[in-house]
């Protein structure tokens, strides 16, 4: 009982102060006095002695005012919002958005992974472990080939953010390869979000170098760091590869550099990109922040229904009284 009392709380105190009104009303307005005429009866005291009239009007006047002040007390009590306030729950909030921008050039189609995977396969196949282990952040994916699109927004879907990944084809957005301008859209879409307290990573994914940029990756990453995005990024694929083909290091070494991120190289193998992945999953600890939600629960439809119980019993009351009178 101790307990439920201290978490009872009112919406509208002061709505207490009316409980004085009624008095307010008898003795302090001016009163209309009605002038009646009165017939002297010298007899009338033996008269009420006689027909035993004289106890039952006082009963019923203290009756009536009895229940006058309860039913008063207990609309002022509904009046005044009477709550009880649930015990805290603690809600974790994520702490970190996080967008995946993975390359989906037509050189991704290429069938050199061991175990007979294409590079894409071996990247969707990845891709969907970090994400499952990653059940509190938020995270949102950008692809990108000749063009750079956001391809799912950053949220804790993660059901939603798997069918997306399930659904990259190599050469889905052209054959070439634009690293500045999906960076760009990387950090566009980590600074639109709602959660601006949440820490920004973005990690970056590609098998060659930069041929189609409107944005020049270094100008890109400098706008990531401007953002407070930091950025990882995973050299994938052949190595050892010429021309365009060939993964540009120096530059996924930079972009790591300015943003504060770290860089990786994963050869032709799943496992070495998993490894990666695991990694990655291991020096960005989940970060959420814990929020205490009380529910307030309303109680004044308990008092507004005593009351118009105690009017019906008194309604009642009077109405027998009558009938049997």
């Amino acid at each position: 009982m101790s307990e439920f009392l201290s978490r009872l709380d009112f919406a509208w105190p002061w709505a207490w102060l009316l409980i004085f009104l009624p008095l307010i009303g008898r003795y302090f307005l001016p009163q209309d006095r009605e002038v009646k005429e009165h017939v002297r009866v010298p007899f009338l005291p033996e008269l009420i002695d006689e027909l035993k009239l004289n106890s039952q009007p006082v009963r019923s006047s203290k009756l009536a005012n009895l229940v006058f002040w309860l039913v008063w007390l207990l609309l002022v009590a509904a009046l005044s919002r009477p709550e009880y306030l649930t015990p805290p729950q603690h809600i974790q909030k994520p702490m970190r958005d996080v967008v995946l921008i993975l390359d989906v050039s037509g050189s991704m189609g290429k069938n050199d992974i061991q175990g007979g995977l294409t590079r894409l396969q071996a990247v969707q196949a990845s891709v969907r472990k970090f994400v499952a282990a990653r059940k509190t952040d938020r995270i949102g994916l950008v692809i990108f080939a000749s063009q750079a699109w956001p391809f799912a927004p950053v949220s804790e879907d993660k059901q939603a953010l798997q069918t997306r990944i399930n659904q990259l084809a190599p050469g889905m957005i052209g054959q070439q390869t634009a690293i500045g301008d999906a960076l760009g859209v990387g950090v566009k879409l980590l600074d639109s979000t709602t959660n601006k307290d949440a820490s920004k990573l973005a990690i970056l994914l590609t098998d060659g170098n930069d041929t189609a940029s409107q944005l020049a990756p270094a100008l890109a990453a400098q706008l990531a760091a401007t953002h407070h995005v930091q950025v990882h990024t995973i050299a994938f694929g052949d190595l050892n590869s010429t021309g365009d083909d060939k993964v540009d290091l120096p530059l996924m070494q930079d972009i790591a550099r300015i943003t504060g991120g770290k860089s990786w190289t994963a050869a032709n193998s799943g496992i070495a990109l998993d490894s990666v992945w695991q990694e990655i999953d291991a020096i960005t600890p989940v970060q959420v922040k814990s929020i205490g939600w009380s529910w307030h629960i309303p109680l004044f439809q308990w008092p507004l229904l005593l009351a118009l119980a105690l009017l019906i019993l008194l309604a009642a009351g009077r109405f027998i009284r009558e009938k049997t009178a």
